[in-house]
């Protein structure tokens, strides 16, 4: 079955394979199955993958590494970090150049276009081929060839005619789109200018121009305002007495005419002082050279500038105007200004001061919807309190001004309602106010948010600013809010004052838990009539003052609301937009022209909400707000009910401030009192955080008020609306139950009741905080508990559901449990996941790892499910990811006893490989053996690196030559491109030298060879020594041979048995041969159907139609079909690659023998010819004296050539005996070894099958699990 990957499929049916050898010295550039089916070529408009057939996409595609090494690689004791960031290039097999630089690849030299793609990852890939060979791949983001284009999937849209989004996706699938795209002129991208300083910045010439102006007008404004400003004698009067006051028609205009967006002037209080005219006067005239020095720009300069930028004229102006106000605001402006202002400025921070606990039901604002509409207000006032505290910190009038602007904005607009978890994220919507109302909040926020010197900064936003008209439109109408609210803070606040000293008493006993003065304040019988200066506990003032306040608010100091009347506090009049000081207006209907104005007090009852906000009344809606009373009078305002309703500025009220001071007796006496605290009220309760008072006292860890409230929620409300109770979220989305690690006792006493699968923003449910609370005392018990009633709480009998309990970034309870017990718990009775990762990619087992969690990691090692070659994001494994070297070496150890014992009762494995600097490998080589004293495990460590493995097996083979020994070399390097070494090849390296230490530790010779075991036992070994050791033991062998066996003269049975015996291996290396291509072909297949389950899901993901949560579970059943390092047709592969490397090896010792009997034959014949020269000599030789020393040379020249042959003949006779008893022996041995792990390697192979099976069905019933949940909620 050929490879879906278009690029594969075409390379091995094509001739270059065989061109590529061998296959260690290339690499494959592998573009992504699902980038050649989803791109195309641009300018041939042909699909990658048709074009990836043709010969030059292959030949460009495959590189060609010289000698097998990198180019540039570092020489011995160099370092491969110095070179891994520089760009190194390659050559393709047709002659192209391609350049690697960190993880990115480049086309270059002989390519039509530039491109450049990442390098993915790595693999091996073994094609379907009789040699067997693998290729070293890597898949890179897109191809190299071409001008790359994406044709994403259209959409289904389920339509009876075509839908604006599938017309747009057809003509972009068309290209018709891009086409015109191309042809169109490109527009030259205008500049962004934030402010002037931006503008001078990026345009220098301008800057040269204006510089040394600029500095000069900076410098005439900051000495025109060097002079000490003159103390006042007395104060004046801010306010002309000469302004006529409009009347109340003209203001009630004034105000539908802003907010319609009208050019409308607001009449103003405020006036200059002599020093702030001077002030104006000197900013006004620098600002006006500051613009004619622009103006005076080279013409030129200027049509750049308007010709790169979208600036206009009254843009820069406004421009030039903020940056030179910035340039003196903290130095000269801003602090003169405060100076002149200063009387005001003090007298009005001290009388916010006093009102900082003043409730925002008793400011005039009308609430719907009882509880929960107060909360929503008061979200919307902490809002608006953020945003106006950066008016502190503001640089400029105009900042200031944005700032007011955006605050006024903000306690107009919705908010999202707390506790929502879902992910719908709602843009908050403006609500209609009337300017009454507006005031009111404005009111709140400036009183919460203390900023200081507030008449400095509304005089220097009204009269600092000269380029916009901030006195009409949405600035005008901010200004004049805020200037209505200043006026009310600074003549008109005392009843604001005395209620929050009353909210304040009341509070503070609270706190403290003086029962007796909340006996006092909240006694209905004892309320009317009484000063506060009755309670027993003294009220505190905001200046550190004790003072005693009376519940009549009404005083001669008051200002009269008529409509004509001046404030007395010197603002005038402005009851265009003041709540508080509006006469009531009569019907329309009404025909008196001059009806009798009454004096009005400052109500704390809600006002109506009609356009002209001329009307007020009890409530303006059906639903009964908080503050709405029976008759409006103020005495009811500061009624025992009103003041147990108040709140501070956190939302907590009474209840919630006696909960977080842990005062219990205080607690008992207020829900004693059920006319101003009902089971409904205690209920309700939240702060502005949404934390209700159980979740509030469960975080205090106060038990007496947990039992309190407890006790009290017991008695009076139902099971149900405990249960309901208990599932409220605050802001976090958190319930009581996320917080009880604080009280664990409550776990075992609400039990089911608890909402065990309720998320929080985070999406922790509460057993995940629970398994959170690491450093816990109880955590054993308290985890065991909760474990036991969230399995209850499940109601379907079946084991706990472990994908219930995921956080928002993937983390299972495996991520952040810290108990051994309580993971081998988790792992063996709950339906979990034990490789599940993270966001990251994090596995529980990568998270023990990177934290030194040991007993976690030796729980989870226990589980056979557990796969330790997963990686994350950025491709390291668990024991990369370790803590330290100490935590990699437990790992390792465990890894080392997870193995099966060998046959000596000793464990011997290569645990770990790693890369090194210098452009080379290391393995961790272990062996333990357990001590039958203690029964403790001995376990020795050494690294090795694949040429101390070659060293070995060339030491074993001079001392034993007729032994049968795999030789481990021509293993390929990793390093083919060393800023991404492949970590695919690394672990080959691994596996294959692990089979072969295995192969000689059960080898019938080699497994008690010194050699062997000094390789495992000795961290350091010299290797001119070993080598001179083996020669000498080889010349030991040889002789002790000669003297220990017979020479052997007689062939034919050593030849026959070796020819069987050769035979009978040829045919099982062939039968091996043919299973290890056959597994091969599977695990490609493998290969290519979770590739196609990923094609598959990228195209159902462009279904509008179905829900996320069916996506994600069709994710997660996608990821079912993915493969590991860890999978058993890999083992099974190196297991059968192992049997057939014994095989190859076992054919090379059975052809001993045959070159034995060749030497023997070869010696036989030197005899021959020696004995028939001698004879030769004799015969024809005459007897004449002058020839007698040349005959007796030759003759003894023949004989000395017989006896060295005979000789020769004798000692390959005891060789070819000594063989065939070695052959014959290990050959026996062998066999016995291989059915002997045969089986093992089929029971091992079942066994992992059955596991990752039962694992991937698991996983895909989960899956399916995930999206009928969605479903049923839905």
């Amino acid at each position: 079955m050929p490879p879906l990957n278009p690029f594969l499929r075409a390379f091995f049916r094509s001739p270059y394979p065989s061109q590529c050898q061998p296959a260690s010295h290339h690499v494959l550039l592998v573009p992504t199955t699902e980038v050649l089916f989803s791109a195309k070529d641009r300018e041939t408009n042909v699909s990658y993958a048709e074009l990836a057939s043709s010969e030059e996409f292959l030949a460009s595609h495959v590189l060609r590494v010289p000698g097998g090494a990198p180019p540039q690689t570092p020489a011995a004791g160099g370092n491969v970090r110095e070179t891994k960031g520089k760009a190194k290039p390659y050559s393709t097999i047709n002659g192209r150049t391609v350049v690697v630089k960190d993880t990115f690849v480049y086309s270059n030299k002989g390519f039509k276009t530039l491109n450049q793609a990442q390098l993915l990852s790595d693999a091996i890939y073994y094609p379907d081929s009789h040699d067997g060979q693998q290729w070293l791949v890597y898949y890179i983001s897109r191809p190299l060839i071409g001008s790359f284009q994406s044709t994403p999937l259209l959409p289904a849209v389920i339509s009876d005619e075509p839908s604006k989004e599938r017309k747009r996706s057809l003509a972009e699938a068309s290209g018709s789109e891009i086409a015109q795209v191309e042809h169109r002129p490109m527009v030259p991208k205008k500049r962004v200018v934030k402010n002037f300083g931006d503008l001078l910045m990026q345009f220098p010439m301008i800057s040269r121009q204006m510089q040394g102006g600029l500095e000069k007008v900076i410098r005439d404004l900051i000495a025109a305002n060097d002079q000490p400003i003159r103390k006042r004698d007395s104060r004046r009067s801010s306010t002309s007495s000469h302004r006529s006051t409009p009347s109340l028609s003209d203001s009630v205009s004034s105000v539908k005419s802003s907010l319609s967006g009208a050019s409308t002037v607001h009449p103003t209080a405020l006036e200059l002082e002599p020093e702030e005219e001077s002030i104006r006067s000197s900013l006004e005239t620098a600002i006006t050279s500051a613009i004619d020095l622009f103006q005076g720009v080279d013409k030129t300069q200027l049509s750049l500038l308007g010709a790169n930028t979208e600036l206009t004229g009254p843009v820069v102006e406004r421009m030039i105007e903020r940056y030179v106000t910035e340039q003196v605001h903290d130095q000269t402006l801003f602090p003169r200004v405060c100076a002149v202002r200063r009387p005001d400025d003090a007298e009005l921070d001290s009388k916010i001061r006093k009102m900082a606990d003043v409730d925002i039901a008793q400011v005039g604002i009308p609430i719907e919807g009882g509880m929960q509409g107060k909360r929503d207000l008061s979200r919307r006032l902490d809002k608006g309190v953020e945003a106006f505290k950066k008016m502190g910190v503001a640089s400029s009038p105009q900042e200031m001004l944005e700032i007011l602007v955006n605050t006024q904005k903000a306690i107009t607009s919705a908010v999202e309602e707390t506790g929502k978890t879902d992910g719908d994220q709602k843009l908050p919507s403006n609500l209609t106010i009337n300017a009454d109302v507006l005031v009111s909040m404005l009111l709140v926020v400036v009183i919460r948010s203390s900023v200081r010197h507030l008449h400095s900064r509304l005089l220097y936003m009204r009269y600092f600013i000269f380029i916009d008209e901030v006195e009409t439109g949405e600035q005008g109408y901010a200004l004049a809010t805020l200037e209505a609210v200043l006026a009310h803070l600074s003549g008109g606040s005392k009843a604001l004052r005395r209620a929050s000293q009353r909210n304040r008493a009341l509070w503070q006993a609270a706190k403290s838990g003086d029962v007796q003065a909340l006996e006092a304040i909240l006694q209905p019988d004892g309320l009317i009539g009484q000063t506060v200066s009755e309670s027993p506990i003294p009220l505190e003032d905001s200046s550190d003052g004790d003072i005693s306040v009376d519940l009549d608010i009404g005083d001669e100091n008051e200002i009269p609301l008529n409509g004509s009347a001046a404030l007395d506090g010197g603002f005038g009049s402005l009851q265009h937009v003041f709540p508080f000081q509006k006469p009531p207006t009569p019907p329309p209907d009404v025909g008196d022209p001059d009806p009798v104005k009454k004096k009005k007090r400052v109500s704390m009852a809600p006002r109506s909400q009609s356009q002209s906000s001329a009307y007020s009344s009890r409530s303006h809606s059906c639903t009964k707000s908080v503050d709405s009373t029976t008759d409006g009078s103020m005495y009811n305002d500061l009624s025992a009910e009103k003041l147990a309703q108040t709140q501070d500025g956190d939302g907590s009220s009474v209840l919630m401030m006696a909960v977080e001071g842990r005062q219990a007796k205080a607690l008992r006496f207020l829900l004693s009192i059920p006319a101003q605290f009902r089971a409904g009220f205690v209920l309700d309760d939240v702060n502005n955080e949404g934390t209700t008072l159980l979740s509030a006292a469960v975080q205090s860890g106060d038990r007496p008020v947990i039992d309190e409230l407890i006790s009290h929620l017991e008695l009076n409300a139902s099971s149900a609306e405990i249960e309901h109770y208990l599932r409220v979220q605050d802001s976090k989305g958190r319930c009581v139950a996320h917080y009880l690690f604080n009280q664990p006792q409550l776990i075992q006493h609400f039990g089911k009741k608890l909402p065990w699968r309720l998320k929080d923003r985070n999406g922790q449910t509460p057993l995940f905080a629970l398994c959170r609370s690491y450093d816990h005392e109880e955590y054993h018990s308290m985890i065991g508990n909760a474990l036991t009633l969230t399995t209850e709480a499940q109601g379907d009998s079946r084991r706990l559901q472990l994908d219930d309990h995921v956080d928002a970034k993937g983390n299972t309870l495996l991520h952040v449990v810290n108990d051994m017990d309580i993971t081998v718990r988790l792992l063996k009775h709950c339906d979990s996941d034990v490789n599940a990762a993270n966001d990251k990619r994090f596995t529980p087992l990568m998270v023990g790892s990177k934290y030194g969690r040991l007993d976690l990691v030796r729980a989870l090692f226990g589980d056979p499910r557990t796969d330790l070659t997963l990686r994350d994001l950025r491709g390291l494994s668990a024991v990369e990811l370790a803590k330290d070297d100490e935590v990699r070496n437990r790992i390792d150890d465990l890894v080392l006893l997870s193995s099966p014992l060998g046959s000596d009762g000793r464990i011997t494995k290569i645990v770990r490989s790693f890369f090194v600097e210098d452009a080379t490998v290391r393995l961790v080589l272990k062996s333990g053996a357990r001590n039958t004293v203690n029964g403790l495990v001995t376990v020795t460590t050494c690294r090795r690196s694949p040429a101390d493995f070659e060293n070995l097996s060339k030491w074993l083979a001079i001392e034993h030559p007729a032994s049968w020994l795999p030789v481990p070399s021509n293993l390929p390097s990793p390093f083919l491109i060393p800023s991404r070494p492949s970590r695919a090849l690394l672990r080959d390296t691994q596996m294959r030298l692990d089979a072969f230490f295995h192969i000689l530790l059960s080898h019938q010779t080699f497994a008690t060879h010194e050699l062997v075991w000094e390789f495992f036992l000795m961290p350091e070994m010299s290797d001119e020594a070993s080598l001179d050791r083996s020669q000498r033991k080889a010349a030991a062998r040889v002789e002790s041979v000669k003297e220990d066996y017979e020479p052997l003269t007689e062939t034919i049975e050593v030849e026959n048995f070796v020819a069987y015996a050769r035979e009978q291996v040829r045919n099982v290396t062939g039968s091996t041969r043919r299973v290890i291509r056959a597994t091969n072909q599977h695990r490609m297949r493998q290969v290519d159907l979770f590739e196609s389950a990923c094609l598959a899901n990228t195209g159902l993901n462009t279904l509008t139609f179905l829900p996320p949560t069916h996506l994600s579970a069709l994710d997660r059943y996608t990821r079912c079909f993915s493969l590991t390092d860890a999978n058993p047709m890999a083992f099974l592969y190196y297991t059968l690659h192992s049997t057939y490397t014994s095989l190859s090896a076992l054919q090379t010792a059975l052809n001993r023998p045959a070159y034995l009997i060749g030497s023997m034959t070869s010696a036989q014949r030197t005899i021959s010819r020696a004995q028939n020269s001698l004879s030769r000599s004799v015969r024809w030789t005459p007897n004449i004296g002058i020839f007698e020393d040349s005959k007796k040379a030759t003759t003894m020249d023949a004989w000395a050539k017989a006896e060295k042959a005979r000789q020769e003949y004798e000692a390959l006779g005891c060789e070819l005996r000594y063989t065939q008893e070695v052959v014959a022996g290990e050959l026996a041995g062998w066999q016995e070894e291989h059915v002997r792990s045969g089986r093992e390697m089929l029971k091992g192979l079942a066994r992992n099958m059955i596991v990752k099976e039962k694992e991937r069905l698991e996983g895909m019933r989960r899956a399916l699990e995930g999206a009928r949940k969605a479903s049923e909620i839905g």
